[in-house]
């Protein structure tokens, strides 16, 4: 059996000599300890100073695990962005709208609270990446102490209102050429319908959410596994788009 401090030694080894890991005998038994994991590999590597806004990423879909972890100020870039050579392993895209707290969000949060606290929608790009050897294949709660493998966030530009997301479009284009595109498909056809839950985490773990926090609130058009050397362009129809090279 696993303790959280024996994945955190295998994941901050990934993260400092950039070479996977592989996973078969390593266990996560609950989501407290995935994300203890979590907070023992932030801690190693310097990742959040105590100032500033957080960054955070949700993720999960009905009826399964609803997940969230926080995103270092130093892997969030702008439109445009290049990955560096060796930056990640491999280039997993996803197709995200991220918001920006105008004010913040206690414990007692419900989903009325949380659409009165949005300033800002913005178009983004989620990097996803794994420091396990075919790390997306590993258990969830593995994933989930990965960062549930995040790797950066490429934020387009801020708009202060959105439509109706059940009929919100979006397209994924690789190259130019379209790859993707779907309609109202936010897995929780809400993307803030996790945003209470959200607020109940990060209130419980010492960290609330707080005016100026950013969150990705889930992925629009699933996982995209991107080869090197691809310029990757997500547009969301009345939004706005955001791209980068991988």
């Amino acid at each position: 059996m696993s303790l959280p401090a024996d994945v955190a030694r295998v994941l901050i080894d990934a993260w400092r000599e950039g070479v996977c890991q592989p996973f078969d005998a390593l266990e996560v038994l609950s989501e407290a300890d995935a994300y203890h994991v979590q907070d023992l590999v932030a801690a190693a590597l310097g990742w959040f100073p105590d100032d500033g806004a957080n960054v955070w990423k949700l993720g999960g879909s009905p009826g399964h695990l609803i997940s969230a972890a926080r995103v270092p100020r130093q892997a969030i870039h702008t439109t445009g962005w290049t990955a560096p050579v060796g930056y990640c392993h491999r280039f997993g895209i996803e197709s995200e709208l991220v918001v920006r707290l105008g004010c913040d969000l206690d414990e007692h949060a419900d989903l009325s609270a949380a659409r009165d606290a949005i300033a800002a929608w913005i178009p983004a790009i989620e990097l996803c990446d794994t420091r396990f050897d075919s790390g997306e294949h590993a258990h969830p709660l593995l994933r989930l102490a990965d960062q549930q493998l995040n790797r950066a966030l490429i934020l387009g530009e801020p708009v202060d209102s959105m439509g109706d997301w059940l009929l919100q479009r979006v397209e994924l284009r690789v190259n130019g050429q379209h790859q993707t595109g779907a309609r109202g498909s936010h897995p929780f056809s809400d993307p803030l319908n996790s945003l209470p839950w959200l607020a109940r985490h990060a209130a419980a773990r010492g960290t609330p959410l707080k005016a100026g926090d950013l969150i990705a609130t889930g992925s629009w058009t699933g996982l995209y596994w991107a080869p090197p050397d691809t310029l990757i362009e997500v547009i969301f129809d009345g939004l706005g788009s955001v791209s980068m090279t991988s």
